[in-house]
């Protein structure tokens, strides 16, 4: 056999490897990696610091990824920070004089583990108060996942546009993340329903009347894309987390579920996904 023919075959042989090792590498890649699980817990805790103790107990036990808080006073998060030096602990203050000891509470993101923070003001005027979102960016089996708390208004003059308004930034703040590639959760009290227009920014489902690129945990857990609910207050829906569906897809699934306070408030929700 000539020496040009042998060389051709191990040119045309190592080619062949180095596609199969590409092939290989990119079938490993978190984008084509099995889904792994994502666990959230959210409450507006209405300043109540038996509330609160149970979201942190609830984290402490290892079973949970992120939870997502409201109506945080700043002293039960500081507590928290200097409890847990380990932990990622992200705080947008809201109100900087209210009925917290000391006057400060706010939205917290909670990550039993580490991670980065990141907190922005909406710049939305409503209610006299520092309405934004508060992050925790971390890693998870090669994943990168940004869980987030927000609180939108209740008294603003126009509330119905001023939560529009508040929707249409976490649209803008969360875009650039999803547009990486990155998995986002979004938990909050919204202080509306499910079909208001006001969370059309936020929703991808359905189509027809949505621009977001969330599917919530309830359309998760039904499998349909159905802006409905059960009741996270009494009589009505104000509670909610969302999972960007670049990550998150309907076809995901997931649960739902509610651990109710005594006194009948704000429920205590625990949902569960997977994340591609």
């Amino acid at each position: 056999m000539k020496l040009s023919t042998i060389r051709h075959g191990a040119a045309l042989a190592a080619a062949a490897l180095a596609t199969t090792g590409a092939l290989g590498a990119a079938a490993m890649t978190p984008a084509h990696a099995a889904p792994i699980s994502l666990k959230i817990v959210q409450h507006n805790t209405d300043q109540d610091k038996a509330r609160w103790n149970r979201v942190v107990t609830l984290i402490a036990s290892g079973s949970w990824d992120a939870a997502t808080v409201q109506e945080v006073c700043k002293g039960w998060k500081d507590d928290l920070v200097a409890a847990h030096p380990t932990w990622t602990i992200a705080y947008h203050e809201q109100v900087a004089k209210g009925d917290c000891p000391g006057g400060a509470k706010g939205n917290v993101v909670i990550r039993p583990g580490g991670g980065s923070r990141f907190g922005e003001a909406f710049d939305v005027p409503g209610e006299d108060k520092n309405f934004g979102i508060a992050c925790v960016k971390f890693g998870k089996a090669g994943r990168t996942v940004h869980a987030c708390s927000t609180h939108f208004t209740v008294y603003a003059d126009n509330p119905k546009e001023v939560r529009l308004r508040q929707a249409r930034r976490v649209k803008e703040i969360t875009a650039p993340w999803i547009g990486n590639g990155h998995s986002v959760v979004v938990g909050g009290d919204l202080n509306t329903t499910p079909t208001a227009a006001a969370l059309n920014p936020v929703y991808k489902y359905p189509t027809t009347r949505s621009s977001g690129r969330f599917v919530e945990a309830e359309q998760l857990r039904t499998g349909s894309t159905g802006r409905v609910g059960r009741d996270t207050v009494t009589g009505r829906k104000i509670d909610y987390v969302f999972f960007s569906a670049n990550r998150t897809p309907l076809s995901a699934r997931g649960t739902l579920t509610f651990e109710t306070p005594v006194e009948g408030k704000h429920k205590i929700l625990k949902a569960t996904t997977t994340i591609r």
